[in-house]
C-alpha cells in the first residue's frame, strides 16, 4: 500500500477557499519484492519460454538438469493462474539421463495448443524440436523435429511465436541469427545477421498484433556490438541498432513486448546513458523512442519490457543503488498511448546475480519472471516468479468552507484519480466519513467535517490496482 503525507494551507480570509492540488510522487518506493522459485535452471542464466492462453493461465517452460539440482534432464512445464497461484511442474521431456540440450521458447497456436520448441536433441540431429500440450500443459507429446532440413538450430534457446497464423522460430546463441517460418521439412529458413549488424547471441521474438510481423532482437556478440531489431516475418525488415552506450558490452538480451492493442507495436526498453543514475527509454520499431524515468542513483544493469493490458506496455529495469549499495528493481507501466507512466515501483531484490527480465502483464498485473541467482549460501540459480499491481495516482483538491462565525468547519475534496495520466473510472474514495466513486473523468467529490490542524487521509482503490492512501494534515 502506498502511502504519503501532504499539507494543505488554507489562507486566513478564506471564504469559499482556494484549490490546493496534491500528486502523487513520481517514484513509489515499496518494500522488498517476494520471488518464488519455479525451477533450477541454468545456474540462473538461462531464459525461460512463456505464453498465456486463452483461459488466462500463464504457461512457462523451463531447462531441467541435475546437474542444477533438479531431479531429471528434460524439459519442465508448469501453470500460473490469474491470480497468481503457482501449479507443480510436469516433466514435459525427459533426455534419459543425457546433459541438458536447448533452451525452450513456448507459443499459443491457433488452435489453442501449445508448442514448445529447442535446439539440439540427445539422440538426432539438431532439428529444431518440438513438443505439444493441447490440455494445458498436462501432458506433452512425444519429441518432434520441426526443422526444416537446410539450416542446423545447434544447442540453443529457441523462441517462437505465431506471426499471421503461422509459427517463427529464432535461433542465436551463439552465433548468426536463424530464422525458420513454419514446421517441417521445406519450410523458409534463413540468417538474418550478416558482416554489418554483428553475429547473435542472446536473441528473443515478439509479434506486432496491428500487423502480424515478427521483430527479432539480438545482441552482437562480434566487433560491432549493441542491440538489434529486426523484423523477420512474414518477410524482412530494416535492422536498427538501440543506442545503447558501449560500456554495457554484449551479453545482454533484449526483452520485447507485442502491444495488445490495434494500434500494435513491438517494443524494447534500453538505457540511454551509462551512469550513477541510468534514464530508462522504450523504442518502438519502426517509431522513435519514449522517455520511461529514472531512479535516482539506480544503475540498471538489466532491463526487460513486457505486454501490458490495454494496449499498455510494462518496463523493467534492475541494478545496484551507487548510494546504498543495494540492489533494486524499477517496475513503471504505460498508459495506452505509450507517452506517460504510472509512478516508478522500487524494490528491494537482493541477487548475486541477475541475467533476464521478462514476463506478461496481459491481465493487468505484471507476472514478471526472473533469471539470477538470490544472494545468500545455497541460494539457487534459475527462474525465479514475482507479482507486481499496478498504482494509481492522485490529485486531490480541497476548499475551505466557513461557518457562520467565519471558521473553517468543513472541507469539499475534488479527487482526481489517473492511471499513468488516464482517467480511471469507478474507482473508490475515501475518507474514513464518506466515499464516492469516481466518474468517467476519473473525478469523486467529498465533503466532510474537519478544523484546521486536522488530518484527512484518503484511502483510493479499484480493482487490479494497489490501495492508494494519501494523507492530508490540514492547517
Amino acid at each position: 500500500m502506498g502511502t504519503r503525507t501532504e499539507t494543505l494551507r488554507l489562507p486566513r480570509r478564506l471564504l469559499l477557499g482556494v484549490v490546493i492540488a496534491l500528486v502523487t510522487p513520481a517514484v513509489a518506493t515499496a518494500a522488498s519484492l517476494h520471488t518464488t522459485l519455479l525451477g533450477k535452471a541454468g545456474y540462473g542464466s538461462t531464459p525461460a519460454g512463456f505464453a498465456r492462453t486463452a483461459d488466462g493461465m500463464l504457461h512457462v517452460v523451463l531447462d531441467s538438469n541435475t546437474n542444477w539440482g533438479n531431479s531429471y534432464n528434460g524439459i519442465a512445464a508448469l501453470s500460473i493462474s490469474p491470480s497468481g497461484h503457482v501449479g507443480p511442474p510436469v516433466q514435459a521431456v525427459n533426455w534419459n539421463g543425457q546433459s541438458a540440450q536447448g533452451i525452450p521458447g513456448l507459443a499459443v497456436l491457433p488452435s489453442g495448443a501449445l508448442e514448445a520448441t529447442w535446439g539440439g536433441y540427445p539422440f538426432g540431429s539438431d532439428g529444431p524440436w518440438g513438443i505439444s500440450s493441447s490440455d494445458g500443459g498436462a501432458t506433452w507429446s512425444a519429441p518432434a523435429n520441426i526443422g526444416s532440413g537446410s539450416m542446423g538450430f545447434g544447442d540453443s534457446h529457441v523462441p517462437v511465436v505465431v506471426s499471421n497464423g503461422a509459427p517463427v522460430l529464432a535461433a542465436g546463441c551463439c552465433g548468426n541469427l536463424v530464422i525458420q517460418q513454419g514446421f517441417g521439412s521445406g519450410s523458409p529458413t534463413f540468417q538474418v545477421t550478416n558482416s554489418t549488424d554483428g553475429c547473435a547471441g542472446n536473441s528473443d521474438l515478439a509479434v506486432d498484433d496491428a500487423t502480424g510481423a515478427a521483430i527479432a532482437s539480438w545482441d552482437s556478440c562480434d566487433g560491432s556490438g549493441g542491440l538489434w531489431l529486426q523484423q523477420v516475418a512474414p518477410s524482412e525488415g530494416t535492422p536498427v541498432k538501440l543506442a545503447v552506450p558501449s560500456q554495457y558490452g554484449t551479453g545482454l538480451p533484449e526483452i520485447l513486448a507485442g502491444r495488445d492493442a490495434a494500434a500494435g507495436g513491438v517494443f524494447a526498453a534500453y538505457p540511454t546513458n551509462y551512469a550513477n543514475t541510468t534514464h530508462i527509454d522504450l523504442y518502438r520499431y519502426g517509431g522513435g523512442s519514449t522517455s520511461v524515468g529514472s531512479v535516482k542513483r539506480l544503475h540498471a544493469d538489466v532491463w526487460g519490457a513486457a505486454t501490458g493490458s490495454d494496449g499498455r506496455v510494462w518496463v523493467m529495469w534492475y541494478g545496484q543503488n551507487t548510494k546504498t549499495g543495494k540492489y533494486e528493481i524499477a517496475v513503471t507501466r504505460s498508459n495506452n498511448g505509450i507517452n506517460a507512466f504510472e509512478p516508478i515501483q522500487v524494490f528491494g531484490l537482493s541477487y548475486s546475480y541477475l541475467f533476464w527480465l521478462a514476463g506478461d502483464g496481459g491481465l493487468g498485473a505484471l507476472d514478471m519472471l526472473i533469471s539470477g541467482t538470490p544472494s545468500g549460501n545455497g541460494a539457487a540459480g534459475g527462474i525465479y516468479y514475482a507479482r507486481v499491481i499496478p498504482v494509481l495516482s492522485a490529485r486531490i483538491s480541497a476548499h475551505g468552507i466557513k461557518n457562520s462565525l467565519g471558521k473553517v468547519s468543513a472541507y469539499k475534496f475534488k479527487v482526481k484519480v489517473t492511471d499513468a495520466g488516464d482517467p480511471v473510472a469507478g474507482a473508490t474514495v475515501s475518507d474514513g466519513s464518506g466515499k464516492a466513486s469516481t466518474n468517467k473523468s476519473g473525478i469523486a467529490h467529498l465533503k466532510s467535517i474537519g478544523l484546521p490542524g486536522g488530518h484527512r487521509t484518503f484511502f483510493i482503490s479499484a480493482p487490479t490496482y494497489r490501495t492508494l492512501t494519501v494523507k492530508v494534515k490540514l492547517r
